[in-house]
């Protein structure tokens, strides 16, 4: 071995050994030469940080987009891998392929590779922040991954990180962009009579079976939208038989039952569920409501501030496209995520959000990743 491998060899044990020192000693205090400040998380947890965060680790999955949103994306040091595959991203955002992706799944943590990426913070939900405080001294924001997170939740999740990180003003952005969409989309479906109001089935997983019950975050969303979801009586937070918490597998006699007026996917294709004799007879089939699931940054049956824009519009808009002929859906998209995101969005990638095409990417990404 030559002496420079020698050298090169030392300075990484000792550059690991001082994280861990860092990191894994009971007690350890803020780093030498870094002033900090005193912050109060989403739990309620009083506790320092450095000031300013410079290094900050996102692991929760739809969290990602809170770096963008908040124009803090150059200061991330590690995020999910779902984040680093997002096809949105890559295309905006290069560097997001450099950056190491420690967290795969909720509580699935390469705490080595964590501590490697030499956070001042880590962001979390409560499985994966438990495990980093746990197993390290970094300290841990925790944020709410509740699937029942409605509108006043999103807004406050978004006040929460601009206080974090210092930009409040940009979190302001948000919110007023949101409340601006929120009142567009109530004041163009308020006067549907309720029983006019179509009936929407969120058909996910291959099967078209799994589906977002009346106690999540969807139902605030397709209300929104001056819509009912079919599954509203279904309760499936909580849920776990191998599916994330809040969706919940149905039978196709449910689906029946509920003769939807429309019907959202999220694999598959209009010609798999038209061609299929088991769906053939459910209104939304017979009349072609058949629709792909929009997905930006992260995919959209999960609350994040993404969809909480974009979907009620988006769902409106398919809906009743009589309301919003003067309105110019894919405009608003990319205005969007120019304004909030500064992503310039192609008119090519604007449709690819609204059609679920990032969705498909994604996945088939994650898959062929391994």
């Amino acid at each position: 071995m030559t002496k420079k491998r020698i050298f090169r060899l030392f300075v990484s044990i000792f550059f690991i050994l001082g994280l861990a020192r860092l990191y894994l000693t009971p007690g350890a205090d803020t780093p030498v030469g870094k002033a900090s400040r005193t912050i109060t998380d989403m739990k309620g947890r009083t506790f320092d940080v450095a000031d300013p965060l410079e290094r900050i680790a996102l692991l929760g999955g739809p969290t990602g987009q809170v770096a963008f949103i908040l124009g803090i994306q150059d200061r991330l040091c590690a995020v999910t891998h779902t984040l680093k595959m997002s096809k949105l991203v890559q295309e905006n955002y290069p560097p997001i392929r450099n950056l190491p992706g420690p967290r795969t799944t909720s509580g699935s943590i390469n705490i080595e590779e964590l501590i490697l990426s030499n956070p001042d913070l880590a962001i979390a939900g409560d499985i994966d922040g438990g495990i980093v405080l746990t197993k390290t001294q970094i300290p841990v924001a925790f944020l709410e991954d509740s699937m029942g997170e409605g509108m006043v939740d999103i807004k406050r999740e978004i006040r929460f990180y601009g206080y974090l990180f210092e930009t409040p003003e940009r979190a302001g952005a948000y919110v007023a962009f949101l409340d601006r969409i929120m009142a567009l989309v109530r004041e163009r479906t308020k006067d549907i009579p309720a029983a006019q109001r179509k009936k929407v089935f969120q058909g996910y997983s291959p099967s078209h079976l799994v589906t977002l019950g009346g106690d999540t975050f969807m139902q605030e969303r397709i209300a929104l939208a001056g819509c009912r979801n079919a599954a509203e009586t279904v309760t499936t937070i909580g849920q776990r038989t191998g599916l994330h918490s809040g969706l919940g597998e149905i039978s196709m006699e449910q689906v029946l039952d509920w003769n939807p007026d429309i019907l959202i996917i999220n694999s598959g294709t209009v010609e798999d569920i038209t061609q299929n004799s088991q769906w053939q007879n459910i209104r939304a089939v017979q009349h072609r409501q058949i629709y792909a699931q929009p997905a930006g940054v992260f995919i959209f049956n999960r609350p994040t501030a993404e969809s909480a824009v974009i979907f009620p519009l988006w769902l409106a808009s398919i809906a009743y496209p009589e309301r919003f002929a003067d309105l110019s859906v894919p405009a608003l998209v990319k205005e969007f995520y120019k304004d909030i995101f500064t992503f310039d969005l192609s008119d090519r990638q604007v449709k690819d959000i609204l059609s679920g095409t990032y969705e498909f990417r994604m996945m088939k990404g994650i898959k062929n990743k391994g």
